[in-house]
Parts: C-alpha cells; structure tokens; sequence
C-alpha cells in the first residue's frame, strides 16, 4: 500500500511522530510518501492512504495544515488518518481539536477512517518533568504500532466532542491573533550575530534577515522553535513571556538522553490538573503494541 504522510511541524516533536508512524509502515512492508507541509512543491505520487498529522495549535489544526487541505484537490472517498500531537492529551480544551480539519477534508471527500491524539513533551507554558518527558518517548513507538495495527485490520477509531468543547475550538482561533502580535514584537538583542538559523527554522517563513539580523513578520503561530534554537539565545518575547519554558526547549537534546526500564511514579511526576491527560495517556496500556521493527530486530531479522 502507498500512504502518504503530511505533517507540519514547530520544535521538532510532530516531526518525529511522523518519522515514527512512517517508519512502523515501513517495517510492515509499505511504501511510504513522506511529506512536509510548510513545503510549497509537494509532491503528486498517488497514494492509497493519506495520513496527517499536525501539532495543536489554538485548539485546532495550525492554519498552514488548514490551507493546505484547502487547496488539495476533491478525491473520490480516499482513506485518511487524523493525528493531533499536543503536550496535554486528550483533554478540554484539545478535545475537538481535529472538527475544523475533518469538516475541510470531508468537503475534499476526504474518508475519515480513524483519528487519534499522541503525547510528547510540552514546548510552552508549563515544562514537562525530565523524567516524564523520556516516558513520552519510550512509550510513543508502542502507541503508534497499535494505531498502524488498528488501521491495517480496519479498526476505527472516532471521536464525538460536545458542543461545549467545540465552542472552546472555536473561540481557540481567537489565539492566532496574539500569536500574530507576539511574533512581531520579539526582541533581538544584541548577542545575534546574524547566523540565519531562526529563519531556517521558522515553519510559516515569518522571518527574513534586514541588516543581518531577523526581521519578523505577522505569520507567527507560537511554535517558539525561534527562541529555542537561537544559538545565541538572542530572541527574546516582550509580550506573552509567559508562553516561553524557562530553561528552553530541545527535542534533540532530549532524545540523547538513555530511556530508563524503571516505572515512574506518575502521582509524583504528572501532579496538578495540567497533567491529568498526560497521566491518563501513560497509565493507559490497553492501546499499545511492539513495534515490528523491535520484533524484527529481537528476531535477527
């Protein structure tokens, strides 16, 4: 089977779930068309199966995965996959997270056939302990070999939020705005030295180098990969500071860091109420599944 998997990603995290739904197809013996949203020239193979998957913004799907469905062509019922990534789970004000997606590609007669949230580490506002952090990542190739195995055997997997939480989606939106402002006012101090990397990183290409320092425009959707990447650490927020994890942020980092076999203790490590989706997320072992690629490298293969 063909499958072709679009994300779109800010720090680095959707990335990598993408890489890791890719790379358990591949190990089942599917082809894989992988597929940068924030690339203009996409490329026009055919596909079987069309996968997406986009970090949560403002309660919904970035607007750049909203466009970019926008101008897909209209298809006759095509298989597809939704995955939202977030640092809090399935959760209000997540939960209906996906509604603005589906609805765009069901008028692409796009066919949903399965939708599901994965966890990774928070990038704003409040940071993940370490430890749980490294347990977001140890157990992610499980979750995603169960989601593959789920749409292999044609299992599906639907959500119906409330109303509540759709009106939550929908004033969200509202957050685009003062991600607009919060791009436009970040300060360059004078330790840049005019490197390029915050450009390069920038998923919206919100910023441009004028005078060899970064310029930013009204695009900004609060990624935050800017100010995280900055070599320099020269980017600083003079609105919303709030938003900003104080000691950064760096998947790169966190993925050198050795997995430990031992079980956390999630009452100590996910406590308070902006853990509760996350600590449900882990404690749920119903949705997990050996990877193949583990089976096969346990086997010789």
């Amino acid at each position: 089977m063909n499958i072709k998997i679009a994300y779109f990603s800010g720090t680095g995290c959707t990335e990598f779930v993408a890489e890791t739904v890719a790379n358990e197809f591949k190990a089942r013996g599917h082809r894989v068309l992988f597929c940068n949203i924030r690339n203009i020239n996409d490329n026009n193979e055919d596909f079987d199966l069309l996968i997406i998957c986009f970090v949560v913004h403002a309660c919904n799907a970035p607007e750049p995965v909203m466009e970019w469905v926008r101008n897909l062509e209209k298809v006759n019922n095509k298989p597809t996959v939704v995955i939202s990534v977030s640092g809090g789970g399935e959760v209000t004000p997540n939960l209906a997270c996906r509604v603005p997606l589906k609805k765009a590609l069901k008028k692409k007669n796009y066919q949903l056939i399965y939708e599901k949230m994965l966890v990774m580490p928070s990038n704003w506002i409040v940071e993940t302990k370490q430890k749980l952090c490294l347990k977001l990542l140890e157990i992610l190739p499980y979750k995603v070999s169960f989601i593959v195995n789920d749409i292999l055997i044609g299992n599906k997997n639907f959500t119906f939020p409330l109303p509540g939480n759709r009106i939550l989606t929908m004033l969200g939106s509202l957050e685009r705005i003062g991600a607009h402002s919060f791009g436009k006012n970040i300060k360059v101090e004078k330790t840049c030295n005019g490197c390029g990397k915050c450009v390069k990183q920038c998923p919206v290409s919100n910023i441009t180098l004028k005078d060899n320092k970064p310029a930013f425009d009204k695009k900004c959707i609060l990624c935050l990969n800017c100010i995280y990447s900055c070599p320099k650490k020269a980017l600083t927020p003079t609105i919303m500071k709030f938003v900003v994890i104080k000691n950064g942020f760096s998947l790169k980092e966190l993925l050198e860091k050795p997995f430990s076999n031992d079980e956390i203790d999630l009452d100590n490590e996910a406590k308070g109420i902006a853990w509760i989706g996350v600590k449900r997320y882990l404690s749920n072992t119903s949705d997990i599944l050996e990877p193949m690629h583990k089976k096969r490298s346990n086997t010789g293969f």
